[in-house]
């Protein structure tokens, strides 16, 4: 089955994500294309900008990667079986962090159909460079959206000197070495940004930088204290794991786990569910995870 490519628009409040989003929406005009749009507030401004053409469900009062991030996986869903489309596109809220979107995006029953392409942050380059104005947490959260995204597009550079742009331009570098960094003004890019090859390159730096992923299938229980042990020799790499898994010790009983910043939690389910963790991180080692989770399920 063909996967529904998913490409996450990250970028902090007033970088120009809307105005991207029209613009994907122009070069995919052959393509069925659905969007999954995030707003703090009651009401999404957003969304009656660009019409009634596009699919749309609205995730509101709240921010995806966090008050609403549970209610991704139902949408996801319900944009798959209401619309079939080949894409689909989340407009975060300009307060979200990009591994917390990349996380609800990931829940084991939506990696059947799922496949993230790319993570896009928008920057925009006055507010950037004046960042230190703002709180801690506000620069931190800025610089993150950059950090964890596969593209970046700096935009709003005709307001800004050409020292300025160079300035911000290294300091996206210095951040994100490996990212694409694309200047722009009015969120304006070429057309070759967005179409198949892009798709297929952005496909290609997701897979050697930035955030990723992988899933593990398991056909029986572990045995809980080896699964304990592989925890606690885990790179700071791995950010987060999440899915379903069986114990040896209670080989009937699902179990919910979840795994963030070094604390696992765990919590049984009722219902009969895929046995498939998915791990998530930074620069994964993939073949020695899979390795080290073969010896758990074989041994």
């Amino acid at each position: 089955m063909t996967k529904i490519k998913l490409y996450i628009i990250s970028g902090f409040l007033g970088s120009g994500k809307t105005t991207l989003l029209r613009e994907m929406l122009s070069k995919w005009q052959d393509k069925k294309v659905a969007i999954l749009m995030n707003e703090l507030g009651e009401f999404n401004v957003d969304s009656t900008i660009l019409g009634e053409d596009t699919p749309m469900n609205e995730l509101l009062n709240g921010c995806i990667c966090c008050d609403l991030k549970s209610d991704v996986e139902v949408q996801l869903h319900d944009l798959k079986h209401r619309y079939q489309p080949d894409i689909i596109i989340i407009e975060a809220t300009g307060v979200a962090h990009p591994v917390e979107i990349y996380d609800a995006c990931l829940a084991p029953s939506l990696t059947s159909f799922i496949q993230i392409q790319s993570i896009i942050t928008l920057v925009d380059g006055p507010r950037f460079l004046a960042r230190s104005r703002y709180s801690a947490t506000t620069v931190q959260l800025m610089e993150e959206q950059v950090r964890y995204a596969h593209t970046i597009i700096f935009n709003k550079t005709d307001l800004m000197h050409s020292e300025e742009v160079m300035n911000v331009q290294q300091q996206i570098e210095a951040l994100n070495p490996a990212g694409e960094i694309i200047a722009t003004t009015h969120s304006q890019v070429t057309d070759d940004i967005f179409d198949r090859e892009g798709a297929k390159r952005s496909a290609h730096l997701h897979m050697h930088h930035g955030i990723q992923s992988m899933v593990y299938s398991f056909t029986s229980p572990v045995d809980s204290r080896q699964f304990v042990s592989w925890l606690r020799q885990l790179p700071e790499s791995v950010l987060r794991i999440k899915g379903y898994i069986k114990f040896k010790e209670n080989p009937e009983q699902v179990v919910l786990f979840q795994y963030s910043y070094g604390i696992p939690q765990y919590e049984p389910e009722d219902m009969k569910l895929p046995l498939k963790l998915v791990i998530i991180g930074e620069q994964l080692d993939k073949n020695r995870l899979l390795d080290q989770l073969d010896l758990l399920e074989f041994s």
